[in-house]
């Protein structure tokens, strides 16, 4: 069972800060606890349940593994952070508060062989080649449509 925890006040203040200075609107309710059980690598982002956001008021958890966390330098804090607080995501026009996935997904091996440059730039050129290859296949039918229409 999970052992939850109240984070200290200079982590608290850390991430205020952070929250402050991202794009997540002020109305959202961020809560953040300690779970000394967390062996995720940052830590772990929840949208707070039905029940839990009436008992409590809080639109999203954020766990971390506090004692950890304090042993980090300051800019890989910053880092943390900063990586934990880019998967909330509010849509302003649909008024909708969702936890986003990473949009990185690799192995270490690999990109300790390449780089995050040429991993975003293989990941444009596949979806560049597969909007292409839509174009073709959606010319193809319109054209397998005319011959129909004229035979």
């Amino acid at each position: 069972m999970a052992k939850f925890q109240e984070v200290y006040e200079e982590t608290k203040e850390v991430f205020n800060k952070h929250i402050n200075n991202s794009g997540i609107p002020g109305f959202v309710n961020i809560k953040i606890l300690s779970n000394e059980g967390l062996k995720d690598c940052f830590g772990q982002v929840t949208k707070a349940q039905d029940i839990v956001k009436f008992m409590t008021d809080y639109d999203v958890i954020i766990q971390i593994n506090e004692p950890i966390f304090d042993q980090l330098q300051d800019t890989q804090k910053d880092y943390v952070i900063k990586d934990l607080l880019a998967q909330i995501v509010y849509n302003l026009e649909s008024d909708k508060l969702t936890i986003s996935k990473p949009d990185i997904t690799t192995f270490s091996g690999v990109l300790r062989q390449y780089s995050i440059d040429d991993y975003i730039s293989i990941c444009e050129s596949i979806k560049t080649l597969q909007e292409q290859k839509k174009i073709q296949e959606d010319a193809a039918k319109q054209s397998a449509k005319k011959s129909k229409v004229t035979a």
